[in-house]
């Protein structure tokens, strides 16, 4: 079975590496150009930052992997819509 298969990198170091490139042309792997440091095309990194900075203003840290993902949900699941309408309209 062949699959078109695009893959939008955003320039990471692990993406850009001589080896990831000629694994991704050996396997015909279409890459989308992606212009660097261009965060208004990956409106997820916007969310990650917020997440990140939710977590951080805890009063307390999560002590093991459960804690972690408790936390992780409560706070995604708090993300006000409004916000992520306002990331999707900015693409």
């Amino acid at each position: 079975m062949h699959r078109n298969i695009v893959f939008q990198q955003d320039n990471a170091r692990a993406h850009t590496d001589i080896c990831t490139q000629e694994f991704l042309e050996q396997s015909n792997v279409q890459v989308m150009p992606w212009p660097a440091l261009s965060p208004d095309l990956n409106p997820i990194a916007h969310l990650w930052d917020y997440l990140q900075r939710r977590m951080d203003c805890q009063d307390h840290r999560p002590q093991n992997a459960d804690d972690l993902e408790h936390s992780l949900r409560r706070h995604w699941s708090a993300i006000p819509r409004h916000f992520l309408q306002t990331l999707v309209s900015s693409m």
